[in-house]
């Protein structure tokens, strides 16, 4: 009588790769490095284009005023009555593609080199996803001004000083400060226990608010650095006069033209950038 043998087969313990099968177990999946590279170039493109047309309006309004040319409520008139009934000619402006190309390429830069840093680089990507998307803001709304100025000033074409670039730079530098720096840094202050905010509400305050605060401060460098362009040979005194005849009226505008391009600009880049990089992914 034979004698069955029953082989027991033990499965095989390899510790180094059990330890790493439990690893990736335990790490969010992240999605493919291509996947989040055409999200954020997706949803930068969507975000300007959302928030371009109004801040083309407002931009080009406050130029036209600051020169003479048009005043301020009837250039807005013009401005949003175009986008309106016209909306296939006004995006087709030359105005409308330098601002529309500003804020693709501020977004762009943003997303994509947050996700370089916390994907391939594995490094903080606060300071440069700031730096690198201020240089770049700073760079492409200086030289959207420049044509802005030439196309809606006064008198032909003639070049641009160089004290209103350096005008246009510090400016700028406000803006984004208070657009992505302070935002973080004062949020955490009104959720301390002396005033114990909500985190929701204590961030959307500092985005939304911040950027528009910061505009009592640059307005005045801005519509300086126009006259230098719009006038030449004029006292510092008369430059005086002009930035207070404008100052109010120019500061509520851009604060108009901040709140979408910072403020609800960065909801709509956030989501978009979340749906799409879901989308590429799967």
């Amino acid at each position: 009588m034979q004698q069955q043998i029953h082989h027991h087969h033990q499965p095989l313990h390899i510790p180094q790769f059990e330890e790493q099968q439990q690893h990736q177990q335990q790490q969010p999946q992240q999605p493919y490095l291509g996947a989040s590279l055409a999200g954020d170039f997706g949803s930068a493109m969507a975000t300007s284009l959302v928030i371009s047309p109004v801040v083309t309006v407002i931009d080009r309004s406050i130029i036209a005023n600051a020169s003479g040319k048009t005043p301020l409520v009837q250039g807005l008139k013009d401005g949003f009555r175009t986008l309106a009934t016209k909306p296939h000619i006004f995006l087709r402006q030359s105005s409308f593609l330098a601002v529309f190309t500003v804020y693709a390429g501020t977004y762009a830069t943003a997303n994509t080199v947050e996700t370089l840093c916390t994907s391939s680089l594995a490094i903080n990507p606060a300071f440069p996803k700031f730096l690198s998307s201020t240089t770049v803001n700073i760079a492409l709304c200086a030289w959207k001004d420049k044509m802005l100025t030439k196309w809606y000033g006064v008198g032909c074409p003639k070049p641009f000083p160089k004290l209103s670039y350096g005008l246009f730079i510090v400016r700028d530098s406000l803006t984004v400060a208070a657009s992505f720096t302070l935002p973080p840094i004062i949020s955490k202050i009104l959720q301390g226990p002396e005033i114990g905010a909500s985190q929701a509400f204590a961030n959307t305050v500092c985005q939304l608010g911040l950027p528009c605060a910061v505009q009592l401060i640059s307005t005045p460098i801005h519509l300086f650095s126009l006259d230098l362009y719009n006038r030449e040979g004029v006292s510092f005194g008369e430059r005086v006069r002009v930035v207070k005849r404008d100052y109010l009226a120019a500061s509520v505008m851009r604060m108009g033209r901040v709140l979408p391009a910072f403020g609800f600009g960065q909801l709509v880049n956030v989501n978009v950038r979340a749906g799409l990089t879901g989308m590429f992914s799967s």
